[in-house]
């Protein structure tokens, strides 16, 4: 890819975060795949450098030495001397969400950065949809922690619309807790 690639990078991502992955390894992990196609990509040929090396004369029994000049490729340009062509990116979240809720989160890369603020700013609608037990507390309000309260609820007068679930109860007696 290499600096071509780098170029082509400052834009805004939209990535999938699934329940149980934490937004920092979502991050990294793309971060990190990322700079793998970077470093992956061909570099250029390594340069040759003429040496004199000290050797023997070809033919001659006597122990004369000459210099010979030599063409030989500079090691500084080898991937194992000189390391990952690219060994960071500046990538930005849009949001953050809790490591058991999944969404969509919005990357900026590079100069494309700048515009998450203006996203953020922006006091976009969002979409949340919520799962839970009624009468039941847990102490870090997740569905797997550990049971605080329990409570029992008994419907006195269910409304007419008791199956519809886009509208509420109200706020009469349909939902009172049992008086022990």
């Amino acid at each position: 890819m290499g600096l071509a690639g780098l170029a082509r990078l400052h834009r805004l991502f939209a990535a999938y975060k699934p329940p149980g992955l934490k937004w920092k390894h979502l991050r990294d992990t793309v971060e990190l795949q990322l700079l793998k196609g970077l470093s992956a990509g061909k570099r250029p040929a390594s340069e040759h450098r003429v040496r004199f090396l000290l050797g023997p004369v070809e033919g001659s029994e006597e122990k004369e030495l000459t210099l010979t000049a030599t063409s030989v490729p500079t090691l500084i340009d080898r991937p194992l001397v000189r390391g990952p062509a690219f060994t960071s990116l500046k990538i930005g979240m849009g949001h953050r969400l809790a490591a058991q809720a999944p969404g969509v989160l919005v990357l900026g890369m590079g100069r494309r950065r700048r515009l998450l603020t203006d996203m953020y700013n922006a006091h976009l609608t969002k979409d949340y949809t919520v799962h839970g037990l009624l009468g039941k507390g847990t102490d870090d309000f997740c569905e797997d922690g550990r049971l605080v309260e329990k409570t029992t609820y008994v419907v006195k007068n269910p409304p007419a619309n008791a199956g519809d679930t886009g509208s509420s109860p109200g706020l009469g007696k349909s939902h009172m807790p049992r008086s022990n």
